[in-house]
């Protein structure tokens, strides 16, 4: 025990410090990406919007954080050459990287209970901040017109433009299909808060597309015009329930890249959804499998990064040039396996746990 209370007093202040520098290095790529963008916009809110990124840059800087403290902690008792004190002392050198398993298996799940419960809602409030508070001032629905938008219940919103000084949709159309039966909401604006889309100047028809085909040969051609194209409604103000609230609209369709707003949960009931596309559901499987993956990472790194620490780690430089191929190494072979199973070449759960099983696989071997 003493061995471990040693080799934990050296290691978790390291870790803490590799955490902060990381995650303090992937906000200020944050920043300086969106930096044209920044000008004028108060610290407040540019602190707000990159303090939502913390949960997902958690997740990924776990494991470059431990490889970085496994790497500086034992290259430094090679120096020293504890390596050969563990082994006159009869120890194995497996159980001096113990303590280091023990802290990858606490980041381990954290990163899990960050994936399930912390990451998707911040990861939405990113975009969301971005493009509804930074970018435009309240009005990040421009980035949504001319699209159809999926509302639930078979429903699609499209509008025509957006108007950024009143933040209304204008020309709105909702959209429902049920059987050959269709039903349109039009008007000339809207608002969309939370889930309630609240439409004026409305206009509501409903449609039979059914008897359509009977209209050549109808007796009382008006008489059956009016039952097939029918006014139900029209008035100056109508809510509408949606089951898509604003911000996920504005966070999913914003724009074309993915933040990955799926917990483990979600992504695992879209996997096993038997009513998906089969595609949907081959990529929520590997968007499942990448999410348990990553996280355990923390775990399979640390037996080589130990191993490589030990036998080259005897210099600080070298030791820091270690920890920077190892984990460029591992997200390397991590992603190389999802662009191949994007495209079909392997089975999402090998393409998610490919990196895993490769480094486990070395790491095991380098120690013994």
């Amino acid at each position: 025990m003493t061995l471990y209370r040693f080799l934990l007093r050296e290691t978790l202040p390291v870790l803490l410090l590799a955490l902060l520098f990381l995650t303090a290095v992937y906000l200020f790529g944050f920043f300086y990406a969106g930096a044209r963008w920044l000008e004028g916009v108060p610290l407040p809110k540019v602190l707000r919007w990159l303090s939502y990124h913390i949960p997902g840059v958690l997740v990924q800087v776990f494991p470059i954080a431990l490889v970085t403290t496994t790497v500086l902690v034992f290259g430094r008792l090679s120096a020293e050459g504890v390596q050969f004190a563990l082994l006159s002392g009869g120890v194995p050198l497996w159980r001096a990287a113990l303590p280091l398993l023990w802290v990858g298996a606490l980041l381990s799940g954290v990163a899990l209970y960050l994936q399930e419960y912390l990451v998707p809602q911040y990861n939405q409030r990113v975009r969301v901040a971005w493009w509804d508070e930074i970018h435009t001032q309240g009005a990040g629905l421009f980035r949504l017109k001319g699209l159809q938008i999926p509302i639930g219940q078979g429903r699609s919103l499209y509008f025509e433009d957006f108007d950024p000084a009143a933040k209304e949709m204008v020309g709105v159309r909702i959209a429902a299909f049920q059987g050959q039966e269709a039903t349109f909401l039009f008007a000339e604006r809207g608002t969309w808060e939370d889930r309630v889309i609240t439409l004026k100047a409305y206009r509501f028809y409903r449609v039979d597309f059914g008897a359509v085909p009977g209209l050549e040969e109808a007796p009382d051609l008006l008489a059956q015009v009016r039952r097939v194209f029918r006014v139900v409604s029209q008035g100056e103000v109508l809510e509408v329930e949606s089951d898509l609230s604003r911000a996920r609209a504005i966070a999913d369709y914003a724009d074309t890249f993915s933040f990955g707003q799926d917990s483990l949960s979600e992504a695992w009931r879209k996997a096993k959804d038997p009513f998906l596309a089969p595609l949907e559901r081959w990529r929520a499987r590997l968007e499942f499998h990448s999410k348990l993956a990553l996280p355990l990472a923390n775990l399979v790194l640390v037996l080589l990064a130990v191993a490589m620490a030990l036998r080259h780690g005897r210099s600080t430089g070298l030791a820091l040039g270690l920890s920077v191929v190892l984990a460029l190494g591992y997200y390397g072979a991590f992603f190389l396996g999802r662009s191949l199973s994007g495209i079909g070449v392997l089975p999402p759960e090998l393409g998610a746990w490919g990196a895993n099983l490769l480094f486990l696989a070395l790491g095991a071997r380098a120690l013994r």
